[in-house]
């Protein structure tokens, strides 16, 4: 038993460590994006990054909302345009990244589902429209019923 637990616990060390690795990639990206233009500094805002519960596990992923992320020398986010802003969620040795027009996570009796606004494109109307993409972690990867656009 105590053998399983060390196994259990180097895992989700593991995990964590892939996880953080990824998400400073991600911002050393932004923060080179942001230095190419004009010389800018990052600005990485309070609610750039959550943790949350996102595959019904008990340990927390994290997901980095490019919204909260500016650039000194520019107007509004970089990573922002009109059918939303970039959206990383951090799984185990995985990253997955969305279009958002914003996001939460709700409780569908007991597992974590992961709401995404999107822009009407996605959803087959004008991009004045807005839909929503609910996903949920099968132990893999994120399901959805919706048809990537392409």
């Amino acid at each position: 038993m105590r053998q399983i637990l060390i196994a259990l616990c180097l895992t989700v060390f593991a995990a964590a460590a892939h996880a953080q690795a990824a998400l400073d990639a991600v911002m050393a990206q932004a923060t080179a994006d942001c230095a190419l233009y004009e010389n800018g500094n990052l600005m990485v805002g309070e609610e750039s990054t959550n943790s949350v519960d996102l595959t019904g596990d008990g340990e927390p992923e994290v997901i980095l909302d490019a919204e909260f992320l500016r650039c000194s020398t520019m107007a509004g986010a970089p990573y922002c345009g009109s059918g939303g802003c970039s959206l990383y969620a951090f799984v185990g040795e995985d990253t997955f990244e969305w279009q958002a027009l914003g996001w939460r996570v709700i409780d569908w009796d007991g597992e974590p589902v992961l709401l995404i606004g999107r822009d009407g494109g996605w959803c087959g109307v004008s991009s004045a429209g807005y839909c929503f993409e609910a996903l949920n972690w099968n132990g893999e990867t994120f399901l959805t019923v919706m048809t990537p656009v392409e």
